[in-house]
């Protein structure tokens, strides 16, 4: 971080503007820092920070290569403020997702007959930020902020807390002229360094509280398996107390059967229903072991498909999922073992029964092969779960070797980046080392998708054996059928994932419920017309080259316009330029049957047309692609 900061220290005060080749490495910094904040849940945890950097990322795009020097250093002002602010969506959305973590382990907790007095410290994943209208106003919130990191012992939770750094900034801010686009640019910076560094602080404190929450609702949770089992020995006792008085009758009744002979009937009446009631309870207990032995299987593959790739609050909440089963599961076995005790007892005190010889060898077959098929399914469910525990094992450690593996690339492309800032005479070959790096982390990504395929081939192998220790319960063909399913969504996630990477190194890309949304900016055509300019086939040519390979990719083209003129005539625009965009990716391959073209005129827009940039922003033609 602190190497970051000396960094756009020394650029963006010194050597402003950058040659047009660094101005689009900056940018794609901050994208890449925004990707990082919306891994880890920004959209959901920080949602105006998050905004806030994707704003400031399309004014860079849509301006930096302006013919206007002064529009092109605001361009790069906004590139590198997107960067801080990524930063601290990101640290706030780690932080609030923890919250979110130990809030659903207290209300497991509570479920679980316990309790949990933690009180969170908490923010609005919306809030507003106000930082006034004034150069002063916003250096005044910039302190604010710093201020609130030290009471939150940021300078004593947080390594890289940078504070020192925000100071610096803060006190340069007020050095500079009143009302100037450099102060504001480092009032906001100091601004986002000490959120980040709040953010981290409260962090650091919840993490520290998450160990004990999860030991405590554990414990907890097998405490309430071990009463359950309890309740239901003790009536399993109560009955099998109650056959056993049953039989005593009986066999007293037996010695006198000529006074007592209806007596006689009625009891063994009563020992038949208790016989059969004891073969249901045998049957409803292997169905609910066969339901709960399938559950835990699917919550496993979830899990294990989950391990590789997702984030830490869905891996928290599928491994509690996997708990719950597995005691779900002991509870059902524990009745069984209850089951097998119970008709082992009654067939012992049948032995001494003269009456009951007749059936006795059936019945302690049925016992026999009742306990083998126990026995069996405790075998097969123990080698399952010693697999899932290695699949998660494997799965852990190589989601830490390619985090691992991501990191070094980041650092070697940082490094490029400075050896290409400090060493002007050497730019081109710092290039090829960023670029050359840029296809190693594209080699590891794709090595991680294939191992990840390997994970995938092993929890339908650990399906696969499930399935087979419980033959009774479902078909090998409804198996393969949902492992095929399985296997076709996450191909087409990953490959969706693929081309998002790729388009969103062309062009602004988002990713919306009706799939990939790529905007080309305003620029695209100059006012009021609807012909291409050269800049925008160079861009669309880069697009259409990545969509002609996949003959699944359906595009829909929106044109987009402000709220300045007639409607109609907006409408008629954005229908124009909507169809020039269809007619030219056409012209280069895309099938005419795989995209449609639409105008939208000023009915949708992403910013206020109050402003010049919010209408720069609205003056877009989006590509909306779905596989």
């Amino acid at each position: 971080m602190q190497r970051i900061i000396r960094w756009v220290i020394a650029v963006g005060l010194v050597a402003l503007p950058l040659a047009a080749q660094q101005n689009i490495a900056i940018i794609s910094q901050a994208q890449q820092a925004l990707t990082l904040a919306d891994a880890a849940g920004a959209q959901i945890y920080a949602k105006s920070l998050y905004d806030d950097a994707a704003y400031r990322i399309r004014f860079a795009q849509d301006n930096i290569n302006s013919t206007r020097a002064s529009m092109q250093a605001q361009a790069e002002m906004r590139a590198r403020e997107a960067i801080f602010a990524a930063e601290a969506a990101r640290a706030k959305a780690r932080w609030l997702a923890t919250n979110a973590t130990i809030s659903n382990l207290q209300s497991d907790i509570q479920r679980f007959g316990g309790s949990s007095n933690l009180n969170l410290a908490t923010e609005d994943p919306n809030i507003d930020y106000r930082r006034g209208a004034t150069t002063n106003e916003r250096i005044a919130a910039a302190q604010a902020a710093i201020d609130q990191a030290r009471s939150a012992g940021a300078e004593r939770l947080v390594a890289d807390n940078d504070l020192k750094t925000a100071e610096s900034y803060v006190a340069s801010a007020r050095r500079a002229s009143s009302n100037s686009d450099v102060a504001d640019y480092q009032a906001y910076i100091a601004e986002m360094i000490a959120r980040r560094a709040y953010y981290m602080a409260r962090f650091n404190e919840a993490s520290r509280s998450l160990p004990d929450i999860q030991l405590q609702r554990t414990r907890l949770a097998q405490t309430y398996s071990d009463q359950q089992a309890n309740l239901e020995r003790a009536q399993r006792e109560e009955v099998e107390r109650r056959t056993a008085d049953l039989q005593r009758q009986l066999a007293a009744e037996q010695a006198n059967r000529q006074a007592q002979a209806e007596e006689l009937e009625r009891l063994r009446s009563q020992l038949d229903e208790n016989r059969r009631a004891m073969q249901l309870r045998i049957e409803n207990d292997r169905a609910a072991r066969i339901d709960a032995e399938t559950r835990l299987d699917e919550a496993m593959r979830q899990y294990e498909a989950a391990a590789v790739s997702g984030n830490s609050a869905d891996l928290d909440r599928l491994r509690r999922n996997v708990e719950d089963q597995q005691i779900a599961l002991r509870t059902v076995q524990e009745r069984e073992r209850l089951d097998s005790q119970a008709l082992s007892a009654e067939i012992d005190a049948a032995r001494n029964d003269a009456n009951q010889q007749a059936d006795l060898t059936q019945r302690q077959s049925q016992l026999d092969q009742y306990q083998r098929e126990l026995q069996s399914d405790i075998t097969a469910r123990a080698e399952i779960e010693r697999r899932h525990d290695a699949a998660i094992a494997a799965a852990q450690q190589q989601r830490q070797q390619l985090e691992a593996q991501a990191q070094t690339l980041r650092e070697q492309i940082q490094q490029a980046q400075s050896q290409a800032q400090q060493q002007a005479q050497a730019a081109q070959a710092a290039q090829q080392q960023a670029a050359q790096a840029q296809q190693a982390l594209q080699t590891a990504q794709q090595q991680a998708v294939q191992q990840q395929q390997q994970l995938t081939q092993q929890a339908q192998a650990s399906a696969f054996d499930a399935e087979k220790a419980r033959q009774t319960a479902q078909s090998a063909q409804a198996e393969l059928a949902r492992t095929r399913e399985e296997l076709a969504r996450r191909s087409a996630e990953t490959e969706q994932l693929r081309l998002q990477q790729q388009l969103a190194a062309i062009a602004a890309t988002k990713t919306e419920s009706r799939g990939i949304v790529v905007t080309l900016p305003s620029v695209s055509f100059d006012p009021g017309k609807t012909t291409l300019k050269p800049s925008a086939k160079k861009t669309l040519q880069k697009i259409a080259n990545q969509l002609k390979a996949n003959e699944n990719i359906r595009m829909s083209v929106e044109g987009h316009t402000d709220n300045v003129g007639k409607a109609e005539k907006n409408m008629t625009i954005s229908e124009k330029r909507a169809q020039a965009v269809r007619d030219y990716l056409v012209s280069l391959g895309i099938s005419p049957n795989h995209i449609t073209a639409a105008g939208k005129g000023e009915s949708d827009p992403v910013a206020s047309n109050k402003t010049a940039s919010g209408r720069s922003a609205n003056r877009r033609v989006e590509l909306v692609i779905s596989m």
